[in-house]
């Protein structure tokens, strides 16, 4: 009794330490890239809009290769779509998202590096930061 009650603790800690180091393994490695597109080097402010709720401001951004997401932190919850000009065709934009507030917010993924964008806020008071 005494060795069968041993033995299914050890049994216990060696699952739960297995299944520790399986999650925490998988966390960072898919934690590794957001991470570093996170870095303040990668951060660029968000004060305000133009009138029409364009960020930048009557311009657009470029994606970088320091990033294959969009994303934002605002201050404030707002909804928000992000637009692409290609470098042939027209311009679009994908499906407008509720961007709460103080949260990283993936508003478009897998974007090429040098992409022309710009988010639009339906806010034009937005404040935050964005990682591209």
């Amino acid at each position: 009794m005494r060795i069968a009650r041993r033995t299914t603790r050890i049994m216990a800690a060696v699952v739960l330490t297995a299944g520790g180091l399986t999650a925490a393994t998988v966390t960072s490695a898919a934690a590794a890239p957001s991470v570093a597109c996170l870095s303040s080097s990668n951060l660029v402010s968000i004060n305000g809009t133009d009138p029409n709720g364009h960020w930048p401001p009557y311009s657009s951004a470029r994606t970088t290769a320091n990033c294959n997401d969009i994303q934002v932190k605002v201050t404030t919850a707002d909804f928000g779509e992000t637009c692409f000009q290609p470098t042939s065709g027209s311009a679009y934009c994908n499906n407008p998202r509720v961007i709460p507030a103080n949260t990283w917010t993936l508003m478009a993924t897998d974007v090429k590096d040098h992409t022309a964008f710009w988010l639009l806020f339906t806010s034009t008071g937005i404040r935050g930061v964005a990682a591209y």
